[in-house]
């Protein structure tokens, strides 16, 4: 291998593996990573030394430059713990953004009229750079590409989870058309003519073009699925608060009876010389339940409401609400017990970690002129993360935690309301808005 060969080598690398890092970096790491890491990086240089260029001819070129891919996504699964079409999926997201770079240069150097056989893949003995001009643009294009694929691809990935792909066919589809592109670019290259300057400038535009669409295709395999996991997971979710809903109605009505019968038996007791005054105080305080019983005019709302006081209660978090119920009638009952129940149990995940004095609730239902105004407030103690301009869930299970809000998001704007979030001063506020019209609620519920 001559040195030009090896600085070619050396360079695709390089290039490479930053790429691959822009998709990998997010994802779980295995034990002792800085050692693997700097091992699998020399490792991958000691592959492209020691790997023979017996030809220089596009097709040996081309599966050369795939087997020292294949190698890197070999590595990448001894750095991290994710399933191997996760890693292959970032992998090739990477291989795609490292050619989607070098077809812009290679434009790039065309209109400069630099010889094909200068730069990454020529068949000559000439320089890398031929001079600075040509250094300075290889450094601003690669630059400039790497940072638009990471803000428009990379930062759609999930930080932990395994890349779903349900539609296998669109991402063969997909690394099909990187092959053929490669390929493509490799028989021009390999290939000069004095007068292809013009054809080798079409042809890169066309390879730039097919390196779009296949990172486009991939992930919109990946992101979809990743949806349909959302709507899944958020469907079982609305599932299981039906069935809450519709025991917690039974049991507070089950309560309700029975501490209304007990008061009555109460009463009876109380002229009774049988029984001592501090055990009919005793079983007085037993079923001060019933008067916990919030009554807001809705009956879906006074159940959550009594249920997540309670809560409160014991752990010992001041829960303050002013709410009208009467004013969400265009609710389904089981939404109402959905939305307030998220709302609320977000409230107390985070009230639960800062200091006692700031552990409390504010909930307010009220109507100004035509709109509903839903609003809830509460301190938080640790920092809120943020993916996309949505908040995300802090817990390391992220498939199973998460979808509060995105619960509280669905029904709203089912209802066809807008929500709005603010974060300040250690304080979340959020902030529900409906418009009512005045005959709105009998129509909406009995649609619902």
């Amino acid at each position: 291998m001559t040195q030009f060969e090896i600085y070619k080598s050396f360079l695709f690398v390089a290039e490479l593996l930053v790429a691959e890092f822009m998709f990998v970096y997010r994802l779980p790491k295995r034990r002792y990573f800085p050692v693997r890491a700097i091992a699998g990086i020399l490792s991958c240089f000691g592959v492209a030394f020691a790997l023979p260029v017996l030809s220089e001819n596009a097709i040996y070129t081309s599966v050369l430059f795939l087997v020292i891919f294949a190698y890197t996504v070999l590595v990448c699964k001894v750095l991290f713990s994710n399933s191997w079409i996760t890693l292959i999926f970032c992998c090739l997201a990477g291989y795609t953004t490292q050619h989607l770079s070098y077809e812009l240069y290679n434009i790039a150097l065309s209109v400069m009229n630099v010889p094909a056989t200068d730069g990454f893949y020529g068949s000559g003995e000439g320089n890398l750079f031929p001079n600075i001009a040509v250094f300075v643009t290889y450094l601003f294009i690669y630059v400039i590409a790497y940072c638009v694929s990471y803000f428009l691809f990379s930062r759609k990935l999930a930080g932990s989870g395994d890349v779903n792909l349900k539609s296998t066919f669109i991402f063969v589809f997909a690394v099909f058309i990187l092959v053929i592109d490669i390929m493509l670019n490799a028989i021009v290259v390999y290939n000069p003519r004095p007068d292809m300057t013009l054809h080798a400038i079409i042809i890169s535009i066309y390879n730039v073009l097919c390196c779009l669409v296949s990172l486009y295709l991939q992930f919109e395999v990946a992101l979809r699925r990743r949806i349909e996991k959302d709507y899944d997971a958020m469907r079982d979710m609305v599932e299981q608060q039906k069935k809450q809903y519709a025991l917690s109605k039974e049991n507070i009505e089950l309560i309700n009876i029975k501490c209304h019968d007990l008061r009555h038996q109460l009463r009876e007791l109380e002229g009774s010389r049988a029984i001592t005054p501090g055990a009919l105080k005793s079983i007085a305080d037993s079923i001060s339940i019933y008067d916990s019983m919030v009554r807001t005019g809705n009956d879906a709302l006074d159940i959550i409401l009594t249920e997540k006081s309670l809560v409160c209660s014991k752990e010992n978090i001041q829960f303050s609400c002013i709410v009208d119920g009467e004013k969400l009638g265009f609710f389904s009952d089981e939404d109402v017990y959905a939305l307030f129940g998220n709302i609320i149990d977000n409230a107390i995940e985070a009230v639960r970690d800062v200091e006692p004095s700031k552990r409390t609730i504010s909930l307010r239902v009220r109507m100004i002129g035509d709109m509903l105004v839903v609003g809830a407030s509460n301190y938080y103690a640790s920092a809120i993360k943020r993916s996309g301009g949505e908040i995300v869930t802090s817990k390391d299970d992220k498939n199973h935690h998460g979808f509060g809000l995105k619960s509280i998001r669905y029904i709203c704007e089912r209802y066809g309301g807008s929500m709005d979030i603010k974060t300040d001063n250690n304080v979340f506020a959020i902030t529900l808005l409906f418009f009512v019209r005045a005959d709105a609620g009998g129509e909406e519920k009995e649609r619902s």
